[in-house]
């Protein structure tokens, strides 16, 4: 099943960097930029929108973050939701440059209210960094309880503008407390070229497993047993072709199919189109579940697992964000009937 969630309307120009979780009582939060011209630096809102019944409804757009005159940019939203429930929203003012900042905002009832904004700039290292963004996508709460939300930024040392997107490095934030503090990890070292956007899965034997965009034409990744520090050197995926787009993972523990990390991205070395779905069972040592969702059309992707009713959802970019597209994949149609 497939729909289109957010159209390019009067109000906003672009519907970009897509994000979708699904809570512990099933609720779908979907949630994105939305622009009022193209670019990256324009004046937006961030807006989400909840299905209580799987995706066949979902409330009207609500909105919470909003551009302002002094701070029109509200960018890269993440969603993550702790043991206790809470779900975490985290956000930026203008990649938190120029007296932009980095916010963090809650909510106890399924994302229908949402706590006033918190600035947590203290831990992205302002002194050291200019442009400095999350994700995007979906951040995660690990079995242990951290909560991780990767990062890219762009180092003062690096000598180039405070505006410019690259030379980029990765690493993640974390909270130990229940997003009550939150601190920066070590850097990610690198034997590709401006890793940047990232997405966060764990393992089935607990480690830490970032899957990076970067200027090489497939994704690259690095593992961790913390998420925090002591990340192997990010290396290219070959296996994984890219058009330079971000991408996203998540992890899949149902007791029905093998403890499985799901991977979404446009499956092109060169055009963002053609989005797949690919499954990994055996540690990521293959790659052995292939689904296209969309062949000929695609952008950015996240995507979250629902194991109550057994389906995987994709939210993706459609033409740069004129449109943002909700699609169902069933189990069944991922997991082949001797794999299960």
């Amino acid at each position: 099943m497939e729909q289109i969630v957010w159209a390019t309307g009067a109000q906003y120009l672009r519907y970009r960097i897509p994000g979708v979780i699904v809570t512990q009582k099933g609720t779908i939060l979907l949630y994105c930029e939305a622009r009022k011209s193209p670019d990256d630096w324009a004046e937006m809102d961030i807006l989400l929108r909840r299905s209580e019944d799987g995706g066949k409804t979902f409330s009207e757009e609500q909105k919470i973050a909003c551009g302002t005159k002094e701070r029109p940019t509200v960018n890269n939203p993440v969603l993550m939701q702790d043991g206790r429930g809470r779900i975490h929203f985290l956000y930026c003012e203008t990649y938190a440059i120029g007296g932009g900042r980095v916010l963090q905002r809650y909510s106890d009832d399924d994302g229908v209210t949402w706590s006033a904004p918190k600035d947590i700039s203290y831990a992205t290292f302002p002194e050291k960094r200019n442009v400095f963004a999350l994700g995007p996508g979906h951040g995660i709460c690990t079995r242990e309880g951290r909560l991780l939300v990767p990062f890219w930024t762009v180092l003062k040392e690096s000598g180039a503008a405070e505006t410019a997107h690259a030379p980029s490095r990765v690493g993640t934030l974390y909270s130990d407390d229940g997003g009550g503090h939150w601190h920066a990890g070590g850097l990610v070292p690198s034997r590709v070229q401006s890793a940047n956007e990232s997405a966060v899965c764990q393992l089935q034997d607990g480690r830490l497993y970032l899957n990076i965009r970067c200027e090489e034409p497939h994704r690259a990744f690095s593992l961790s047993k913390s998420g925090i520090g002591g990340w192997s050197a990010a290396e290219a995926d070959g296996r994984l072709p890219d058009p330079r787009c971000f991408g996203s993972v998540c992890a899949v523990e149902d007791g029905a199919h093998p403890y499985t990390v799901l991977f979404v991205n446009c499956e092109s070395e060169t055009e963002r189109k053609n989005i797949v779905l690919k499954g990994s069972c055996d540690g990521l040592k293959s790659w052995s579940l292939r689904k296209v969702i969309d062949a000929a059309r695609g952008g950015y992707a996240d995507l979250a697992a629902d194991t109550g009713r057994g389906c995987v959802y994709v939210l993706y970019e459609e033409a740069w964000g004129m449109y943002e597209r909700f699609a169902t994949v069933p189990f069944a149609e991922l997991y082949p009937e001797n794999k299960s």
